[in-house]
């Protein structure tokens, strides 16, 4: 199986912070994971948040699911159920080494989070699972998109407009700290998931399966992706596996909008066919 692999780092905040982004594909199992880590508050000065655990948090996500998943590798869609309970422990632990838990205000002070994605491939079954606004898309041989995973994030940042009318008023800083004290992995399931440790992520898990077909090209992405997956020429080159030309299409995009194109952004990719 030929696999594709690539990361970005923010297009414009590149001098400013790391990438949070992280991903890990199986040496043993077709196995993938990818974690995007969420930023924490800036300090008063304007200066990137010290311990930067956004990136940590990725890596221990995407390290604690492989290796889950390689020790039970099994078709059952429970095993990344289990796998994300496994991470989402050991993030808590490094919240407690870090003294965020004690010291957790949701602003200068915020518990080092991560969303995720991951998926293995067993015979035609892809088992899969995400939290937040990382994701999963599947397109035919013709290129058809046939399915993509919906971003959990939006809806809570739409129900925080609901409940403060004056939303766009309120500065930015505090916009984040309502959307991590009100809605970050609320227990009722009205708010959004985060691998913070906290056991309220545990409603927002989405893992199910799907049955691939032969030249099936099945792509596993972080937020800063999804909106490249509307464009024909980008999915073509995810097909050919042509990671120059990926890299080019990406810079040239991140250039003609920042914004929506720049941003931390990581996938993984492969066609699937069914003597592999």
């Amino acid at each position: 199986m030929k696999i594709l692999t690539a990361t970005f780092t923010d297009f414009i905040k590149f001098n400013k912070k790391p990438n949070e982004d992280y991903f890990l594909v199986s040496s043993k199992y077709p196995i993938f994971v990818i974690g995007d880590g969420v930023t924490q508050s800036l300090f008063e000065d304007g200066k990137y948040a010290y311990p930067a655990g956004a990136r940590v948090a990725s890596q221990i996500f995407c390290h604690s699911v492989l290796e889950y998943i390689e020790k039970n590798f099994e078709p059952k869609k429970e095993i990344i159920e289990k796998a994300f309970d496994f991470a989402n422990e050991r993030i808590w632990q490094l919240n407690l080494v870090e003294g965020m838990v004690e010291k957790l205000d949701y602003d200068i002070y915020d518990l080092f989070d991560t969303v995720g994605v991951t998926a293995f491939l067993i015979n035609s079954q892809l088992f899969y699972g995400f939290v937040g606004d990382c994701g999963l898309a599947i397109f035919d041989k013709n290129n058809f998109l046939k399915f993509e995973t919906k971003d959990l994030v939006l809806p809570a940042k739409e129900r925080a407009k609901r409940k403060y009318p004056n939303w766009e008023k309120i500065p930015k800083r505090e916009r984040t700290k309502i959307m991590h004290k009100e809605f970050r992995n609320c227990p009722s399931g009205l708010g959004y998931g985060s691998f913070t440790g906290e056991k309220g992520v545990k409603k927002y898990y989405r893992i199910d399966k799907k049955i691939l077909k032969e030249k099936d090209l099945v792509v596993l992405f972080s937020d800063g992706f999804r909106e490249y997956l509307k464009f024909p020429e980008f999915v073509e080159i995810l097909r050919k596996g042509d990671k120059k030309s990926l890299e080019e299409f990406s810079f040239k995009k991140a250039k003609e909008n920042p914004k929506i194109f720049g941003t931390d952004r990581t996938l993984i990719s492969f066609v699937y066919e069914k003597n592999t």
